[in-house]
């Protein structure tokens, strides 16, 4: 039954639409929302039917595929409660007291000492050992090597010439025939040169300008000039 349906019978009835409009459009109002709520609750039940009707046609193909259709209506299986076992008996105390000892003791008359045991004599320590001492060694040589570079190194790059005069002495003592003692010789020779000692700087030159030097004519050109200037010095 619609609402125009519902307001024609109310006219019918006697009730005109001129005599209170107010009263027509609240008995209207009161009309559209009954038939709303009807409509609404009828909507509800639906939905609640429909949904019923779909978890129980779930649970019915569920049961069939898995051939659990009798689970549905039997009876939930009862729990019996679980029964702790009664405690074991507790032993006597005579049944402990075989249970604690159970070798009988035996007289201390007859349990005999055992036997000592003969300890052999420990051997006497070994005498001390008497440190020897190493026999002294010889004096080490000075290194000629050493006394070489050094002098050398006064020489070209030193600026005491009695400093390098003292060097020269000192390797030349130690290795007057070594493989660097002609060249030490001449140095040392110039040394003297430079510090005025002039003498004794032409008798350490003539050697080598007689070329009596080997190896033969070493620095021999050299020394003869040298020589020649040395003359005129006293």
């Amino acid at each position: 039954m619609s609402v125009d349906d519902l307001l024609g019978t109310i006219r019918a009835a006697g009730i005109d639409d001129g005599d209170d409009h107010e009263l027509v459009a609240a008995t209207r109002l009161r009309v559209v929302r009954s038939l709303e709520t009807r409509a609404r609750s009828r909507h509800q039940l639906v939905g609640v039917v429909t949904t019923i009707a779909i978890l129980l046609v779930g649970t019915v193909s569920w049961a069939l595929a898995t051939g659990h259709v009798a689970t549905l209506w039997a009876p939930a299986p009862r729990v019996e409660p679980e029964v702790a076992p009664p405690p074991p008996p507790r032993p006597s105390h005579r049944r402990q007291a075989m249970a604690v000892d159970p070798k009988p003791s035996l007289p201390p008359e007859a349990v005999a000492p055992p036997a000592p045991v003969a300890v052999p004599p420990s051997p006497p320590p070994p005498p001390p050992r008497r440190a020897i001492a190493p026999p002294p060694s010889p004096p080490a040589a000075p290194p000629v090597e050493v006394l070489y570079r050094r002098a050398h190194e006064l020489h070209f790059h030193g600026r005491d010439p009695a400093r390098a005069l003292a060097a020269w002495n000192s390797y030349l003592a130690v290795e007057p025939d070594g493989r660097f003692s002609v060249e030490a010789r001449y140095n040392r020779a110039l040394v003297l040169v430079r510090l005025g000692r002039y003498a004794e700087a032409r008798a350490a030159l003539v050697p080598f300008a007689r070329g009596e030097v080997l190896p033969e004519g070493y620095r021999q050109a050299e020394a003869e000039q040298l020589v020649e200037r040395l003359a005129h010095y006293p």
